[in-house]
């Protein structure tokens, strides 16, 4: 202590004592107080003690909670984009619960490419409400995309907190943001895809490969059996994700682990030693799906090797580019329309790693985290970031292109947009640094948070926009058949039988038969009387979202129109061979081919229709009109129209303001609408009249 210049004697200081806490007294430390925390474990550090300040960081279960709120909506709101997800497995599963629905000649056992397991795995819920009475197959298909979208959800939440623990705590809460704002993951995560399944389990394994490499044979195990899952289960080109992950297990040392002079060999044999154990657990999936296969179709069926084989090396005149192609950039495109500002900063994310080691190399941590004869850590977080680049390679040389085989990269896509953006932030630390010459200065201000906040938040704002757009533009489809469901089977039965309600004027508009039947939904009108009605659809069968949306008393059909491939048809009734559950899985239908040539059996006669779906646009010239697609909503002489639905014109709309549904002045004005219609037949209620 000074005193006006002068020491003070050392015998006239005054020392103060802390008091002496009681024995057994506990102390609480306030988890917002602003004291310093020893250095992350993660991959990546914090060199200006950002992390001496409370952050939000939930745990597990408050993650799995926030996303399932999201992921409920998707699964309620969001429709069907993709027809292979119709009739590849939402129509067998509805045969296999049912007894009913189309079939596709990939179901042959002729052909034999898709997997009878794979829809066991998803025929709990759906098989359990039907054995018990369950009336209504509409609960029965949302209750099981709940289910996926429940999965979903913990997935993502276990993948947001290996990120966290990992990486970076930073790195984590990125990951969280961008998996709740994500369009991407909005649309995939309750689809009944395989390449969604896929998408899963290579989440899994992932989250489980972040994980340091010296963890021995449970990290290894648990990952190579997630990604085993994911190729053999789910999509097989799935597994090219976990190849950067066998190469790390077998040549790269790690950064925990100094392997000694001497001992090369022997820390070469453990690590192929732990691989052998994961590789046999992994190998051990295709029992189980090789074993249920070959049941239902009655023959030896790999249908892994069976997909593999008809994608790379198909018969003459067969493939995939049959159903289309793409360019090389279709990724590129599709990617950014996903994912937004962020997909750039994935793509460009291994090549950042290295840049951050020349102008903020603190960034991986001193001389106690990077000791000789280790890994580095920047390589170890390359190795991690790199599987999304390697199967985006794979993906661009397929000449056949679809949104849905991205999925399966979906996780690594997001890990590496926030190691992406995590990195650029510490740039821009690096350069505050520089100029103001100031740690504490870095420590304190919000400019950094606001850096990331705002990507972040512009990001969300996209992807909302991307959402949004989804549903107002393309939700008509799910529209129509439930307005045919609800409201219009519902009319036709009390024109039949008009006791049932008298209040209720069958006869009125669409919209308020609907308001007076929503008033009174006590009404019996649940339980039609079946009325052997024909639903028939014709250039729209690709929009069809399968039979789990049309009650079994209707009976769904195709009419000609200009499309010249191959349709599903109706399963044929079981042969003499035993199929699954007694069901004609093993049954050779015909007229199936795998040349995506046109079948004339799948064709009934219009004239025989009681509904038909189709898609009107009234702004088209005529000359966009043919004898095998005309307007049928415009003849009025033989249909009535029962309801419409707008739908985006997409041909004739602006690209952006049909991809965005953006809230600005002028925006959509560009946009040309058709009209999606459930039409009936002229006269059919006089004839159900007359029946009754």
């Amino acid at each position: 202590m000074q005193s006006q210049g002068f020491a003070v004697p050392q015998d006239q200081q005054l020392r103060f004592r802390k008091a002496t806490p009681k024995a057994g007294t506990k102390f609480v430390q306030n988890p917002n107080a602003r004291a310093l925390r020893p250095a992350e474990p993660g991959l990546l550090k914090d060199p200006n003690l950002r992390f001496a300040f409370g952050r939000w960081q939930p745990k597990l279960l408050v993650a799995f909670r926030l996303l399932l709120l999201i992921r409920f909506c998707s699964a309620m709101y969001t429709g069907i984009s993709d027809c292979d997800e119709v009739f590849n497995y939402w129509e067998p599963l509805h045969y296999l619960v049912t007894g009913k629905g189309f079939q596709t000649w990939e179901y042959s056992p002729l052909y034999a490419i898709r997997s009878y397991f794979y829809l066991l795995v998803h025929s709990g819920p759906a098989a359990l409400l039907r054995a018990v009475g369950f009336p209504d197959k509409r609960v029965i298909f949302f209750g099981n995309r709940i289910l996926l979208a429940t999965f979903s959800s913990f997935v993502e939440a276990t993948f947001y907190r290996a990120c966290a623990v990992h990486l970076s705590s930073h790195v984590g809460r990125y990951v969280l943001w961008i998996q709740m704002s994500s369009a991407a993951l909005y649309t995939a995560s309750a689809s009944f895809l395989p390449s969604t399944f896929a998408m899963y389990f290579v989440m899994l394994g992932a989250a489980a490969s972040l994980s340091p490499v010296e963890g021995g044979w449970k990290r290894i195990s648990f990952a190579t059996l997630s990604f085993a899952i994911a190729g053999i289960v789910g999509w097989p080109f799935a597994v090219v994700l976990g190849v950067p992950l066998v190469l790390e297990q077998l040549f790269v040392r790690g950064t925990q682990q100094k392997v000694p002079a001497g001992q090369t060999a022997l820390w070469a044999s453990k690590r192929a030693r732990n691989f052998g154990i994961a590789l046999v657990l992994g190998a051990s999936v295709v029992v189980p799906v090789v074993l249920v296969d070959s049941a239902a179709y009655q023959k030896l069926a790999i249908v892994p090797l069976n997909i593999i084989k008809y994608n790379i090396f198909p018969a003459p005149g067969a493939g995939p580019e049959l159903y289309g192609t793409e360019p090389w950039y279709f990724y590129l495109l599709n990617g950014l329309l996903s994912f937004n500002i962020l997909f750039p900063l994935a793509l460009v994310a291994p090549f950042l790693v290295f840049v951050t080691l020349r102008v903020d190399k603190k960034r991986f941590g001193d001389a106690r985290d990077i000791a000789p004869g280790q890994t580095h850590p920047a390589a170890s977080l390359a190795i991690r970031l790199i599987p999304f680049h390697l199967y985006l390679a794979v993906l661009i040389l397929q000449k056949h292109k679809e949104e849905r085989f991205l999925y399966p990269a979906y996780a690594h896509i997001i890990l590496n947009a926030a190691v992406g953006l995590y990195l650029v932030r510490g740039w821009v630390e690096a350069a505050f640094l520089k100029v103001t010459q100031s740690p504490y200065r870095a420590t304190r201000t919000g400019l950094f948070s606001h850096f990331t906040r705002f990507v972040i938040v512009v990001s969300l704002l996209f992807s909302f926009a991307r959402i949004t757009a989804l549903y107002k533009y393309y939700h008509a489809p799910m529209s129509v058949y439930h307005h045919f469901q609800n409201y219009e089977l519902p009319r036709l039965a009390l024109v039949a039988n008009p006791a049932l309600a008298p209040a209720l004027d069958p006869a009125l508009p669409a919209g308020e038969f609907k308001e007076a039947l929503d008033k009174d939904r006590a009404l019996p009108l649940d339980d039609l009387v079946p009325l052997h009605l024909r639903l028939c659809v014709g250039k729209e069968w690709h929009r069809f979202p399968s039979s789990w949306l049309v009650p079994d008393e209707v009976e769904t059909r195709w009419i000609r129109s200009a499309f010249d491939g191959i349709l599903p048809k109706v399963w044929e009734e079981p042969g003499p061979g035993k199929g699954l559950f007694g069901r004609a899985t093993a049954t050779v239908p015909e007229g199936m081919n795998m040349f995506n040539r046109e079948e004339k059996d799948r064709y009934v006669d219009v004239s025989t229709c009681d509904y038909l779906v189709d898609l009107d646009y009234p702004s088209r010239p005529a000359s966009s009109f043919s004898d095998l697609e005309p307007r049928y909503a415009a003849d009025a002489s033989s249909w009535d129209r029962a309801f419409c639905a707008p739908f985006l014109d997409a041909q004739n709309s602006p690209r952006l303001s049909r991809a965005l549904n953006l809230p600005l002045p002028g925006w959509a004005d560009g946009n040309a609408w058709g009209e999606y219609c459930l039409l009936r037949r002229k006269g059919l209620f006089e004839e159900t009249r007359n029946r009754a």
